[in-house]
């Protein structure tokens, strides 16, 4: 797991869902990260990193790499749904 920091997606690319998981770790406004359309995401560090992998509903990986085999292994978010 790298050091510091985690970054968190959502599965949907869903940003209100990103949002929601921000305030509830207590993460800032900053740490959301919407340039890269495709994987939105929250980068924690400190105390809302520590929440956020204490969280029974995150997936953690221990590598990038995996992660993203992951993700590119879900199936496409229906048209008109939260991704698309």
């Amino acid at each position: 797991m790298a050091r510091g920091w985690s970054h968190v997606l959502s599965t949907t690319n869903d940003v209100a869902e990103l949002e929601r998981f921000g305030e509830r770790v207590g993460a800032p406004r900053q740490a959301l990260h919407l340039g890269n359309r495709r994987w939105p995401h929250l980068d924690l560090k400190l105390e809302p990193r520590a929440r956020a992998l204490a969280d029974p509903e995150v997936r953690v990986f221990e590598r990038t790499a995996d992660m993203l085999r992951y993700l590119k292994a879900l199936p496409p978010a229906e048209p008109g749904g939260p991704a698309g």
